[in-house]
């Protein structure tokens, strides 16, 4: 359809009326582009309204009215998750002709919940006497001991070994640690990968020593997981390399043209050539005192010089001292895309008109610095556009009035490396931003200008501090409890939003947002961070910090602050062994906290459905139903004791350098993982809405599933 435009519109006019218009300053013409923009309006309404009649092109509101017409039930909507229904709806129809089949499950449970997944049906790898008629060769009933490859994914979702027949219920079977309860003719098991395969591209390595390099620029160890490569048909079944699973060392060693190189999970560059695949060989690079195991080796003529690779450690060894830049591309799990990262960060990425931009590098600008110096004067944007590290000086001073935004491209992670503290100083109502940086080795600080001004605000978007400043080879915090970011201004307020944070020390007449984000204490060992002090005043112990409002995020340690104002679905994972308040308001008048995790004996403002407090409250009440009246102090008292040693959060992982880091467990009591105000799991990971489409999956079951057979759900991350 041609669109219309205002000087398309103009020329239809009689020659005659545009001559006369022209003498009198063109009124009319101005008359026809207002016509003009509402026409295009309308016009563009009716291209919508085309559209709306496929379910490729529709709206989302327009989804379920199309699945309506073909008996489509909808299923419970959420918000803030990155799936919709339309893949679904689109597939109904093909769905339905293989009803019953496992390729129809397997699609399905990927479109309903957004993750990868594979199916199994236990028949096939229960223990049975074979008929002579149908002889299945492959069909073992004891493994091959001596070929590790195949017992590798025990019990796991790749498992092809024999099991002997369990009559228990499948759906009681939650973890894929458990066997119990799989095997048998009637089972059918939907194995999901929660964890995001994050992707580092063309990011610079860690240098251990000339021959020797980390994937991670971060100096951390990391397990490589697999890019999913896409199915060849809809009727197939997923493989390994279908999926974002771990790739270990034997299965690169299998195979490494299903991991290696253009495409695949991961490739090494030496000065932007890659390694030639020939030249990958896995091996285990584990520590071995101070060094590592078979490393360093020397290149042997005639065997094309391997480049040695570990994938669980995410190591590197070359034959010989390499003098060319090292560079990778890999990817690593991590269950959300919070904190500076190489993935979609546009909707965040807004420029106003006749905002100044700067890209960084740049030939104009010799070091980051000059480039925001060269915008902190008016106000403007410097935007880095390399996912490269960055270790130079940086100090931001804001000019009044002027709001400064230092951030990374779309889908570039650029880390700063200061060789000290990132200052920042504003004058009054000035504003900061920073988005998709990680920075590492030194924590920010915010403090006053000399005249004792205070910048109006300071948001921290998709942004790493990494906790403990930075990791050590084994992956632990560098520093821990060491402070990440400092706020000495009065006045300021702060901003923190899905990112990820150490220990904060901020001033008292701070007003702090924390959403979507996990402020952690990083402490070492890391599973005594909750008796770490996460967020207080400048000075620490017995300094408050300002008014804190934190909804959807972890918080991994004590907090004191002046006053909640709200705290709404989140995890305050804090302990002491003093027996004083873990988290703890000064003011407990002001604000409310609601379907979160509080500890016990925490002094804050009133609570609303709150766990611990609402299952004690619930377990009193029903004994107290059961016994007619009014129980005792003693059981009261056991009731209270035996809730607590129960109703604490679990994580996978509390190292920043894990993948599933801060990821709730599966054995995390139900309370937390549903308690939130929509039925989600409390904490950072609430966006991810990972209890709703559990829900969903399981209504399309009961749809999909063939009758005399039974469902179970595992996750693998």
């Amino acid at each position: 359809m041609n669109r219309i435009t205002p000087e398309a519109l103009y020329r239809l006019l009689p020659a005659v009326h545009r001559l006369r218009d022209a003498d009198e300053g063109e009124p009319l013409r101005a008359l026809v582009a207002v016509l003009a923009r509402e026409g295009a309006v309308v016009e563009e309404n009716i291209e919508q309204l085309l559209d709306n009649l496929f379910i490729e092109t529709c709206a989302d509101w327009a989804s379920p009215y199309i699945g309506g017409t073909i008996g489509y039930r909808a299923l419970y909507e959420f918000e803030g998750a990155d799936i919709s229904n339309r893949a679904e709806v689109a597939n109904t129809i093909g769905y339905r002709r293989r009803k019953g089949t496992a390729a129809v499950l397997e699609a399905l449970a990927r479109d309903v919940t957004g993750w990868p997944a594979h199916v199994v049906e236990f028949f096939q790898t229960t223990a049975t006497c074979q008929h002579m008629n149908q002889v299945r060769p492959a069909h073992h009933l004891t493994p091959d001991l001596r070929d590790p490859l195949d017992l590798e994914p025990l019990g796991r979702a790749f498992d092809n070994i024999s099991h002997t027949v369990d009559v228990r219920s499948i759906q009681q079977t939650r973890s894929r640690r458990s066997l119990g309860g799989k095997h048998n003719f009637a089972n059918i098991g939907l194995f999901l990968w929660r964890l995001i395969p994050m992707p580092h591209i063309h990011v610079p390595a860690t240098e251990w020593d000339g021959r020797r390099y980390l994937f991670d620029p971060l100096g951390a160890p990391r397990q490589l997981v697999n890019l999913p490569q896409p199915e060849q048909s809809i009727t197939s079944i997923s493989r390994p390399e279908h999926v974002p699973g771990d790739i270990s060392r034997r299965t690169l060693h299998a195979d490494p043209s299903l991991w290696y190189g253009p495409g695949r999970a991961f490739e090494i560059f030496v000065d932007d050539q890659p390694v030639p695949l020939a030249h990958i060989q896995a091996c285990d690079l584990s520590n071995d005192g101070p060094g590592w195991n078979h490393s360093p080796h020397d290149a042997i003529p005639g065997n094309n010089a391997p480049v040695r690779v570990d994938p669980a450690l995410g190591r590197i060894a070359f034959p010989l001292e390499e003098p060319g830049e090292v560079r990778t591309r890999f990817h690593a799990g991590f269950p959300a895309r919070i904190g500076g990262g190489q993935y979609n960060r546009a909707s965040t990425l807004k420029r106003h008109p006749g905002q100044t931009l700067i890209r960084y590098p740049s030939p104009d600008h010799p070091n980051l610095q000059s480039a925001i110096d060269a915008v902190a004067p008016t106000g403007g944007i410097v935007e880095i556009t390399t996912s490269d590290v960055f270790a130079e000086s940086l100090a931001i001073a804001v000019e009044p009035d002027v709001e400064l935004i230092l951030r990374a491209a779309n889908n570039v992670r650029p880390i700063l490396r200061p060789p000290a503290a990132i200052q920042i100083t504003g004058g009054a109502e000035s504003r900061i931003v920073l988005n998709g940086l990680v920075i590492e080795g030194f924590p920010i600080e915010i403090l006053p200008t000399g005249d004792g001004e205070s910048p109006k605000s300071m948001t921290l978007r998709h942004l790493t501090l990494i906790p403990g400043l930075a990791f050590t080879a084994a992956g632990d915090p560098q520093s821990p409890g060491a402070t990440s970011l400092a706020v000495t201004t009065s006045g300021l307020e702060l901003t923190i939003d899905r990112a990820i944070c150490g220990p904060i020390r901020m001033h008292e007449s701070t007003n702090a947002d924390i959403r979507d984000s996990i402020v952690d204490a990083a402490a070492l060992p890391a599973r005594n961070s909750a008796e770490g002090l996460a967020i207080s005043g400048p000075s620490g112990e017995g300094d408050p910090a300002g008014a804190l409002t934190i909804v959807a995020s972890t918080i991994i340690g004590r907090l004191f602050a002046r006053s909640f104002p709200l705290v709404s679905n989140a995890i305050l994972h804090a302990r002491t062994t003093d027996g004083s308040a873990p988290v703890r308001a000064l003011r407990r008048q002001q604000g409310c906290m609601r379907f979160s995790f509080v500890p016990q004996a925490s002094v804050t403002p009133r609570r609303y459905r709150c766990q611990p407090q609402l299952a004690i409250d619930q377990a009193v009440a029903t004994a107290e139903a059961k016994a007619g009246g009014s129980i005792t102090a003693a059981e009261r008292a056991l009731i209270h004791s035996r809730i607590l040693r129960r109703m604490r959060p679990g994580f996978e992982a509390q190292s920043a350098s894990q993948p599933a880091y801060a990821q709730l467990r599966l054995a995390s009591p139900l309370e937390i993982r549903t308690g939130a105000s929509d039925e989600g799991e409390m904490g950072a990971f609430h966006l991810l809405a990972a209890p709703q489409r559990e829900a969903n999956l399981r209504i399309r079951l009961e749809e999909y599933l063939r009758f005399g057979l039974e469902a179970g759900i595992f996750y693998e991350t």
